[in-house]
């Protein structure tokens, strides 16, 4: 036993001693190289290429913007909008960086947002005038049967309205004691004029200028040359007058019955020739530079659908109504086969060639003659007019042609093709011989509209392709790359003092879009689209599909009430960006899919709320719920403070946090300009 203990001491003895030998040499090899490395120089980084590392650590860094405010611009991408609160998207190259006015789309980009170019042409674009208005009488071949003489109205043969009658037709027979007498003066004159045998000439003179003041007399009575012939020769002998119809028509106008004694000058009755007639009509002050006298009119009536009448202008009435801002327009018509009744309503055209200068280009009548008085009496060679025999006249003389061969034909682009801001005219013009698509930005001045064309004064040429469909979306882009747009013709924005993530200033943070000037009447008409929100964000909360069905159904009712007149630029583009959010148009049939329309919808209401305001008596206010849509976070506007989540409902209804109010705008206010809440 002994002998083994001994040998296992000498094993342990030998096995310490080169083992720490050993772990001796290991670690004065370890301090040999960590000495090394300590007093080494750093060696020199390694490059990959002449500008890899080095041009991006020199190159501005990587910044984030908002797809709904892209003046945002901001380095941390986990920020969220300082406005709206949602989150950032990283901002793209844009192929762009050597023109701040032009903006460069991949290919499938491009084909989404449906993007359609057009050449700008050059022609004589037609304008179309559309005016509405009554057929009526042509006053000038209407008659009116009035009493030359006391009498009682005997027998009248036409006794009731709309009687048709010929020229010399019979109408009433009247029996009068004064014309009686008078023909008894005329015969008793005609008697001694032919006995008289008398030599004095002065006698002689005197009996035959009684004849003839007695023969006149008659005349002015308005008794027809057969009726008196009648008188002289003794064969009339009645006591009675037949008076007949001095045009043919119908009667549209009966002022007597049989019996009645009229005295001299009663009205007896109206005769109008429907062969011809008026089409009445207002134009607005906007569209007479369009119209000249003589141009052809088109225009349809509901009795006939489907065909179209003619007729020529007559009449411009030379002052405009300082009330309705409108002027009358008159266009004769002749209506020979009798199917255009007086009354009737009409819609009309005229369609004109309009020239650069905005000059009317209407060659219809060239070389034509036209009568002064009638301009539907229209001939090949000079003449009489047929209705009141004025000499024809050139249409050249009356200023109604326009001769395309003097003027200079226009620069034309589609009104599609146009973005308005109230101020400025913007259009959008493909870039040739780009390697991807490219789009510039321009602003243009542009002439009168002629349909559905614009005269371009500046800012095209001729060989120009313009974009006439996705312009909004080549805008947005130049938005999200902070460049000039028609929304923001200056490009990003500029700082403001608010803090961002670890208390360091927020760079590029846009200010808040102030409230703009807008009719009373429309914020007041924005007062059911908000009603009609806050019933669908209070039906969610208490998890009522069937009721967030309905407020969306009324909202887009609401939605469909708001006149847009008086919105220009944009606060007209907010809107309509926020309508678009708001206007449900699919089938919602689970509370998942309502609560994420929802959210969508709020985005809108927000925007309308930090634009526009509201009226009434209600505070409403901003709240956040960062739990949302996977902790997306989610915003939404409810009345009262305490939260009533939407997006949870019972679940969790009271999650959330309020982040700022809205005061209801005060009656002295409306439309003033005032910085959106939470940003000053």
């Amino acid at each position: 036993m002994s002998k083994f203990m001994n040998t296992s001491k000498s094993v342990l003895a030998w096995l310490w001693k080169h083992t720490a030998a050993g772990v001796a040499v290991v670690l004065i090899i370890v301090a040999l190289v960590v000495g090394y490395r300590i007093g080494s120089p750093e060696p020199e980084p390694k490059t990959i290429g002449a500008d890899h590392d080095h041009a991006e650590d020199a190159g501005e860094p990587q910044m984030y913007t908002c797809s709904m405010h892209p003046s945002v611009r901001l380095p941390d991408p986990d920020a969220k909008c300082p406005i709206c609160f949602m989150d950032l998207i990283p901002v793209t190259d844009d192929g762009g960086e050597g023109n701040e006015l032009r903006v460069t789309m991949s290919e499938s980009a491009a084909a989404m947002s449906q993007i359609e170019i057009a050449p700008v042409g050059r022609f004589f674009p037609t304008a179309e005038v559309r005016l509405f208005g009554k057929v009526t009488y042509d006053e000038t071949s209407v008659a009116r049967l009035t009493a030359y003489f006391p009498g009682r109205i005997e027998r009248l043969f036409v006794n009731y309205l709309g009687v048709p009658v010929a020229m010399g037709d019979h109408m009433a027979e009247v029996y009068s004691p004064d014309l009686l007498a008078a023909f008894e003066e005329f015969r008793q004159a005609r008697a001694a004029s032919e006995n008289s045998t008398s030599t004095s000439e002065l006698v002689r003179t005197a009996t035959l200028d009684t004849l003839v003041a007695s023969r006149e007399k008659l005349r002015l009575f308005g008794i027809t040359p057969e009726q008196i012939t009648a008188v002289e020769d003794g064969t009339f002998d009645s006591d009675r007058l037949t008076i007949y119809a001095p045009i043919g028509g119908v009667v549209t106008h009966l002022a007597v019955r049989e019996g009645d004694y009229v005295q001299t000058g009663a009205p007896l009755a109206t005769i109008a020739d429907l062969s011809r007639l008026w089409l009445d009509m207002q134009a607005y002050e906007s569209q007479l530079p369009l119209l000249r006298w003589g141009q052809r009119v088109t225009f349809t009536v509901e009795a006939h659908p489907g065909e179209t009448f003619e007729g020529r202008v007559s009449f411009i009435e030379p002052m405009v109504n300082e009330r309705t801002r409108t002027a009358a327009v008159r266009v004769a018509v002749e209506n020979s086969e009798q199917r255009l009744k007086p009354g009737m309503f009409a819609s009309a055209v005229v369609r004109t060639r309009v020239a650069d200068d905005g000059a009317v280009i209407n060659n219809e009548l060239a070389g034509r003659w036209v009568s002064p008085m009638h301009p539907t009496v229209v001939k090949d060679g000079p003449g009489e007019c047929d209705i009141c025999g004025m000499a024809m006249v050139r249409a050249e003389s009356l200023g109604v042609v326009g001769d395309p061969a003097g003027a200079d034909e226009p620069l034309v682009i589609p009104r599609s093709a146009v973005l308005f801001t109230g101020t400025r005219s913007v259009v959008y013009v493909q870039v040739p011989d780009a390697d991807s698509p490219t789009y510039e930005g321009r602003n243009v001045m542009l002439g009168p509209r002629a349909g559905d064309f614009y005269i371009v004064r500046d800012g095209l040429a001729r060989g120009d392709s313009v974009v006439v469909n996705g312009a909004f979306r080549i805008d947005s882009a130049m938005q999200i790359a902070a460049k000039p747009s028609m929304m923001t013709p200056g490009g990003g924005g500029g700082g403001n003092p608010h803090a961002g993530h670890g208390g360091k200033a927020i760079d590029s943070m846009p200010n808040m879009p102030a409230r703009v000037t807008v009719p009373d009447s429309f914020v007041f008409a924005l007062k059911p689209v908000y009603s009609a929100y806050l019933d669908a964000q209070e039906s969610l909360a208490a998890d009522d599909l069937g009721g967030f069905v309905q407020a969306a159904a009324d909202l887009k009712t609401a939605l469909g009430f708001v006149e847009e007149a008086g919105l220009v630029g944009e606060p007209l583009a907010e809107w309509r960006r926020a309508a678009a959010r708001l206007r449900v148009e699919d089938a919602i049939t689970s509370i998942d899919t309502a609560r994420a329309r929802f959210e969508r919808m709020s985005a809108g209401v927000i925007a309308l709320q930090r634009r526009f305001g509201h009226r009434g008596s209600e505070e409403w206010n901003l709240a956040h719920c960062p739990m949302a849509f996977d902790n997306k976070g989610a915003d939404w506007l409810q009345r009262g403070t305490q939260i009533n989540n939407p997006y949870f409902g019972d679940q969790m209804l009271r999650c959330g946090d309020i982040g700022e109010s809205f005061a209801p705008l005060d009656a002295a206010v409306v439309g003033s300009q005032h910085e959106g809440h939470g940003n000053d």
